[in-house]
């Protein structure tokens, strides 16, 4: 009779350890091998969905097809009603302003001088200074949780380069474990006049700059000083873009250089955005970027619902339906010169993938309906970072800390043990507290 309990309950604990969790259309059965894993269902590449299978080893995808040798001891991941993304790519964000509210400005402008002389917007930003100078670690940290959250796995906008950015998000002009050299991406947010340096389009291959954000003849006239000062080449990147016209992006679009387009943050400065058909006209890549959360959207698909809605409302759709999953994968890749490590899930890259919930056959028609809570898992480099509380307890049982978001019980991982960099052991908790020690008006990650 022992015997028999003995071996029944031996029977109950192996049936339990190989038994799969299904969390949210997201089954995993772990596997021994923690370094491997298999994703299964529906794979989105540039132009299709592929039903079949990611491999990943390590912190790169090995393999990609309807069906791939899984390796001994693998976790698998099967993905069903939802959608296997590459990991999203914010184009441009100023990271550490994402600490601010909302900031309603009194009046529209007409280029950004002039709100940034504004007395108000002065008041609103006044506690930066000191914030950047004692917390500018946990400012940074904060708003690439912020990005991580809504699936963004690699943000444009960190500056200057400290390494306690170094554990969540990539930053991409940091190179962040991509083993790039500094100047790979080089980036300027001043007035383009007061650019001194040169550059050497040998060593950088994508150079980021903020202009003609604006509608009025001052702001479009910095395309004249790029020109002057020999920077508009096919690695130049612009920001905005809002004051230009057919001429200008004629020129951009001969050159092969990219535009990254802010549309809510646009509206809410000048009541006006970037002319994106005529940038399309000339063939000039289109990338979508968050901005900042004082005057941008809180999230990046909520950036896209509004690209869409002026699509609809003033473009005459001229954006392709099938264009909105690029502008936040494979156009930003190409556009920082990164397309060879991130923005697809193919062979050979580093493993970011994004899962999120299904609302609609076509992935980019997909991502306009998507919200905060349909993110069911983030990973960087092959470790999962964000997702449902249920899957995340059995991918990475320790180490993180739940997380509700739109009331879905979320679990994030910040602290990194592997990369012992300053500030490695801090938690979202830890990073709040010192936040909020300083600065009252802390802005929620999801609101």
């Amino acid at each position: 009779m022992e015997k028999n309990l003995a071996l029944k309950l031996l029977i109950l604990c192996v049936t339990f350890v190989a038994t799969p969790f299904v969390w949210a259309g997201v089954t995993v059965t772990v596997g021994s091998d923690t370094e491997k894993k298999v994703f299964i269902g529906d794979i989105v590449t540039p132009d299709s969905v592929l039903a079949g299978e990611v491999v990943v080893e390590g912190d790169k995808i090995v393999c990609v097809a309807a069906d791939c040798p899984d390796p001994e001891g693998a976790t698998t991941i099967r993905v069903t009603e939802a959608f296997i993304f590459p990991g999203f790519i914010d184009a441009h964000n100023h990271v550490a302003y994402n600490v601010f509210p909302k900031w309603a400005p009194l009046k529209l402008y007409s280029n950004r001088e002039q709100w940034q002389r504004a007395r108000e917007y002065k008041k609103f930003k006044a506690p930066y200074n000191d914030l950047k100078q004692h917390v500018f670690c946990e400012m940074v940290k904060y708003g690439e949780i912020k990005a991580l959250i809504s699936g963004v796995t690699t943000i444009q906008g960190t500056a200057p380069n400290k390494p306690c950015f170094r554990t969540l998000i990539r930053n991409a002009e940091n190179q962040n474990e991509l083993e790039l050299p500094p100047e790979h991406i080089r980036t300027f947010i001043l007035d383009v006049a007061s650019f001194k340096s040169t550059i050497d389009w040998t060593k950088t291959r994508a150079f980021v700059v903020h202009l003609a954000e604006g509608i009025d003849e001052h702001s479009r006239a910095e395309f004249d000083t790029l020109k002057a000062k020999d920077l508009l080449k096919s690695g130049t990147v612009i920001i905005h873009g809002t004051a230009f016209g057919d001429a200008e992006f004629q020129e951009i679009g001969s050159v092969g250089a990219a535009l990254i387009w802010s549309p809510q943050s646009n509206l809410t400065l000048y009541g006006k955005t970037t002319n994106i058909p005529l940038a399309l006209k000339h063939n000039v890549p289109i990338s979508v970027g968050v901005d900042w959360n004082p005057t941008g959207s809180d999230n990046i698909f909520d950036e896209l619902r509004v690209a869409a809605k002026v699509n609809e409302e003033n473009f005459g759709g001229a954006i392709p339906s099938s264009d909105w999953a690029k502008m936040i994968t494979e156009h930003p890749a190409k556009a920082l010169a990164l397309d060879h490590y991130i923005g697809r899930i193919a062979t050979g890259l580093k493993a970011d993938i994004t899962i999120i919930n299904k609302h609609h056959d076509a992935p980019s028609k997909s991502l306009l309906l998507t919200h905060l809570q349909d993110v069911l898992l983030v990973m960087v480099g092959g470790k999962a970072l964000y997702g449902n509380q249920a899957g995340m307890d059995r991918l990475r049982p320790d180490g993180c800390e739940p997380l509700v978001v739109k009331g879905s019980q979320k679990q994030i991982c910040v602290p990194d043990g592997a990369d012992l960099v300053p500030g490695s052991g801090q938690t979202l908790s830890d990073i709040q507290s010192v936040l909020r020690a300083r600065y009252h008006f802390l802005a929620p990650l999801a609101p």
